[in-house]
């Protein structure tokens, strides 16, 4: 039986933002959780907040780690993804208006017809 840690739901969103593994943004977790152990009440409101601090901070170490990493081509090849889920986005909202507009059209037509 494995047993999967309990993590935030936040992790996979911010694991993909930050450009790195759930796997890894799960492990940084733990770090986090235990560095929040030590400084709080495992359980409470403060253990929680400074988990996530941590996490936050983690991640971001990490994010720029893989950056450094890749030589300065990541950042790139980061913007031409957001670049193209932008314009996937224009595409498709363009579509959308295009279809009311020819529904409204439609429905317009059937109006004009006398009956």
């Amino acid at each position: 039986m494995t047993m999967n840690p309990k993590t935030p739901k936040l992790l996979p969103w911010l694991a993909k933002k930050a450009g790195i593994t759930e796997r890894r943004a799960t492990t940084l977790w733990l770090d986090a959780e235990r560095w929040a152990g030590h400084r709080a009440a495992p359980g409470s409101a403060d253990y929680f907040k400074l988990a996530v601090d941590r996490l936050l901070e983690l991640v971001a170490a990490e994010s720029l780690r893989e950056d450094a990493a890749s030589f300065g081509w990541r950042p790139w090849a980061r913007a031409q993804a957001r670049l193209w889920a932008v314009s996937m986005q224009v595409a498709h909202q363009g579509a959308a208006l295009s279809a009311r507009g020819w529904r409204l059209i439609g429905s317009a037509a059937r109006l004009d017809q006398p009956g």
